[in-house]
């Protein structure tokens, strides 16, 4: 969901293009000094309108829909927080808010959520089975959480952004198998259990349905035609578009309530962003 700095509306890893200057033939013609004047004051309109255009909200992750998405391989680096940085700040800008509201499901039915539907806060991720990041997140981060889930606080919604290698939408399939039998966090679970956080793991059908097993999916060939079907690629492929539609490219990717974590967290960031969040909510 390249990837993004702490401020939603600026994207890392720019591809930072600077042209020297042109040098100056000392046989040029002088200028009329008016004209110069006038070639002066359109350069400062003009830098002052790219300004403006530079800094307008174009989504989630601050890229526009049309921007390139991640070429495969390409994963969130863990970013550094500011100095005195604790917890991610709320996001004020109207529209972007409203993108990032409209992330949330609160449905009862979604295999891939946990946590009370009513939760006062719900933290969208944006994952991959293979992103390093995303298995220390799992590892890490995820069970800190777990007794803001338990006492109704949280509420943790999973979002497919399968990208990082050639079986990652693999993988995304199975977990969507996975779901369709109620054993989505088990089966993730086990994946990322088995997963080093140094690497990017690869998946076939054969480790996946062993993963499957090892979470306790009760019907295995079940399990198999769900991962192989055409609508079970197409859920995947289209959440990945939509995540890009969002400007999201990087995983993790992270909404919770009114604020963003781009980019992977440690567990006391995260815990107090949704503290935080949660009180904003009134909870």
């Amino acid at each position: 969901m390249p990837t993004y700095a702490t401020d939603p509306s600026t994207p890392n890893n720019p591809k930072d293009s600077q042209h020297p200057p042109a040098g100056e033939s000392p046989d040029r013609p002088s200028r009329n000094p008016l004209v110069v004047v006038l070639l002066v004051v359109i350069a400062l309109l003009l830098a002052v309108i790219a300004g403006l255009l530079a800094t307008r909200p174009s989504g989630v992750g601050g890229q526009a829909a049309a921007t390139a998405p991640a070429a495969a391989g390409e994963q969130t680096p863990a970013p550094q927080p500011q100095t005195g940085e604790t917890l991610a700040p709320s996001i004020t800008e109207p529209n972007t808010l409203a993108i990032m509201r409209a992330e949330v499901k609160r449905d009862p039915n979604d295999g891939q959520a946990m946590g009370k539907v009513d939760a006062p806060v719900v933290l969208v991720v944006y994952s991959d089975f293979a992103c390093p990041y995303c298995t220390l997140f799992a590892q890490e981060v995820q069970p800190a959480l777990k007794d803001l889930v338990d006492d109704g606080t949280l509420r943790v919604e999973w979002r497919d952004l399968a990208q990082i290698t050639p079986t990652s939408p693999l993988a995304a399939q199975a977990g969507l198998a996975a779901a369709a039998q109620g054993r989505f966090w088990e089966f993730h679970d086990a994946v990322y259990a088995a997963a080093a956080p140094q690497g990017h793991p690869t998946y076939s059908e054969e480790s996946l349905v062993a993963f499957a097993s090892q979470a306790g999916v009760p019907d295995l060939e079940a399990f198999k035609t769900t991962l192989n079907s055409e609508q079970t690629k197409q859920a995947v492929e289209q959440a990945k578009q939509h995540a890009y539609q969002l400007g999201i490219a990087g995983t993790p990717f992270m909404i919770v309530n009114d604020a963003v974590i781009s980019g992977y967290r440690d567990g006391d960031y995260v815990r107090a962003t949704v503290l935080d969040q949660a009180a904003q909510a009134g909870k």
